[in-house]
């Protein structure tokens, strides 16, 4: 089934470590990173192959279900085992994949069949592929670079696939940088509805079964001085297509006055526009206190075409507790308006457009939690290379980061993601 909402939170929740460039390694110190520079190498030694094997676990529970109309349980577990592999190609160029699963339970996505007592439990449990990939590249005689990426994900009844660039403009003295990318996606889906809408007479389900998105954005980095780095950027998201989830409920007024009947007859199927713009807008602070403590700051406005703003804060503190651990507690905080077409369940009073998907309701929420790295200078151990003669492999790091979110619409969630990096 669709994984949605929980990419959504997870987002929200940091479900990785490390990921592909545009993730902020939070649990990563660089004072740490330099001193690990300076043991003596070869030049062979700075083109290893760096792997990072990552597994995530994501718990949450709620109560307001769009699939069965903002009422009901929102329960899931996902489990995600993750690689990330960093090739070197040559001196200036290199490739960076990303591959992994996300296998899932979700007793909300089951109930799509909760009015059918012979239910096959299929759309509880399902698994989710995905592969993307990045070609990288810098330019010798400008001292710019470029990069190439494109990816595929398939689960039960939605097939992805994207593909992308980014162009990156730096100064001579790499204090500045200025990075413009652009990325298209498309989504297909198999439009599964609520069993009750499958067997109505004369039900006429939703027109598209495609997705696109094209996302353009424009960032710009600068190092301010020798403790200071500021990053600024600015995107713009244009979809179209189906933006409605074919499985979601929406109870209109009328189901309220039946309640004590069956409601499976007075159910709708979520309608949204075909149509959305988004534009994030950020800013990143990071500033180097100490030799024992960094200050990491972002903040963020939101704001698109279906009547959300929102408001994103966050700050990390890593402290570099003995010269191999790192601990990184962080903590974030999100408010936003409500869409113009949510309504909760039983409010809507046949409108053109509408949802009781809480994820665009009126809301706030919190996510606290803790980041761990262990990253001795000469690694956490050395082994022979099963892939190059002579060569000693390195399993250079461990990373541990939890965190807990808590929404005030009543969702809760954990996280926890292990990671294991190696150079090969």
């Amino acid at each position: 089934m669709q994984l949605t909402k929980t990419i959504l939170l997870a987002a929200l929740m940091g479900t990785s470590i490390m990921a592909m460039a545009q993730t902020d390694k939070n649990s990563i110190d660089d004072k740490q990173n330099e001193k690990q520079k300076k043991v003596k190498k070869s030049e062979a030694d700075f083109k290893d192959t760096e792997v990072n094997f990552l597994f995530n676990y994501y718990e949450q529970d709620g109560d307001h279900s769009p699939v069965t109309g903002g009422r009901g349980t929102e329960k899931l577990e996902n489990i995600a085992p993750t690689f990330v592999v960093h090739v070197p190609m040559d001196s200036i160029s290199s490739l960076d994949l990303n591959f992994g699963i996300d296998i899932y339970s979700s007793a909300s996505t089951d109930n799509i069949d909760i009015f059918d007592g012979n239910k096959s439990g299929a759309s509880s449990m399902d698994v989710r592929m995905h592969i993307n990939a990045a070609y990288n590249r810098n330019l010798l005689n400008s001292g710019n670079a470029y990069s190439l990426m494109a990816g595929f994900s398939a689960e039960y009844d939605v097939t992805s696939f994207n593909f992308g660039g980014a162009y990156t403009l730096n100064s001579k003295d790499k204090n500045r940088s200025l990075s413009i990318d652009a990325l298209f996606m498309n989504d297909t889906w198999k439009l599964l509805y609520p069993v009750e809408m499958r067997s109505r007479d004369g039900f006429i389900g939703l027109k598209d079964d495609t997705r696109t998105t094209m996302k353009f954005g424009l960032s710009y980095s600068q190092v301010i001085n020798k403790r200071l780095q500021a990053l600024f950027s600015l995107e713009v998201v244009s979809q179209s297509g189906l933006l409605s989830t074919p499985f979601h409920r929406v109870y209109f007024d009328d189901a309220i006055a039946k309640e004590g009947m069956a409601l499976k007859p007075f159910s709708n199927v979520e309608k949204l526009e075909d149509n959305r713009l988004k534009i994030p807008i950020s800013m990143r602070w990071n500033y180097y206190l100490n030799d024992f403590m960094r200050v990491r700051t972002f903040y963020r406005y939101y704001t698109d075409s279906w009547g959300i703003s929102a408001h994103t804060a966050s700050i990390e503190l890593p402290m570099q507790v003995t010269s191999s651990l790192i601990a990184s507690p962080f903590f974030r905080y999100h408010t936003q308006t409500a869409a113009d077409d949510f309504y909760e369940f039983g409010k809507a009073k046949n409108p053109e457009f509408y949802t009781s998907d809480y994820d665009l309701s009126d809301l706030s929420s919190i996510k606290i939690g803790l980041g761990l790295q262990y990253s001795p200078i000469m690694g956490v151990g050395n082994f022979k290379s099963p892939f190059r003669k002579n060569k000693q492999a390195q399993f250079k790091s461990i990373g541990l980061r939890t965190a807990y979110y808590d929404r005030s619409d009543g969702l809760s969630a954990w996280l926890v993601s292990l990671d294991f990096a190696f150079t090969f």
